[in-house]
């Protein structure tokens, strides 16, 4: 009997476990995606001073992609690509800001045909959770050009 209740015991115990540790994942997604979808970052110019004047990411409280409501400019996926330094990649440094050092974080940033128009870190494959939430946004790939429909997905995964 106290075999049975020890075994029974430990399975109830990982699960718990399990359970725990996905709930803080996808908390941590939605305060991530909230805080990249709606704010345009802090300071509020981050992209512009990380392509201009070489702002380190330590200097950056938080990054958000929007420039208008819903509006992800072009511009703002570039200073993605630019997060970092010699020693650390923008992933690292965009999890460093977000204080998520523990997750893997991607974002994929599809047409409305599910083409991949935007890629960052990583999105899939080889994790025990993965958290992926999607949002309609305007999109412009290119620089000067038009906003176009799209759906962004920002992926934690541990």
């Amino acid at each position: 009997m106290i075999t049975i209740t020890s075994v029974l015991w430990n399975l109830y115990h990982v699960r718990l476990l399990n359970r725990m540790e996905y709930d803080d994942l996808v908390v941590k997604s939605f305060e991530v995606s909230d805080l990249m979808l709606k704010t345009p970052g802090e300071p509020d110019n981050w992209d512009y001073l990380t392509l201009t004047s070489g702002i380190t990411y330590e200097e950056i409280k938080f990054v958000g992609l929007v420039g208008e409501e819903l509006k992800i400019p072009v511009g703002k996926t570039n200073a993605l690509d630019e997060l970092g330094d010699a020693s650390v990649t923008p992933e690292e440094a965009l999890r460093d800001i977000f204080h998520a050092g523990q997750y893997r974080m991607g974002i994929r940033i599809r047409n409305n045909d599910s083409e991949e128009m935007y890629v960052f870190g990583k999105v899939s494959g080889g994790s025990k959770f993965s958290v992926n939430l999607g949002r309609d946004i305007l999109y412009q790939n290119e620089t000067d050009g038009p906003y176009r429909p799209a759906i962004i997905e920002v992926i934690l995964s541990k």
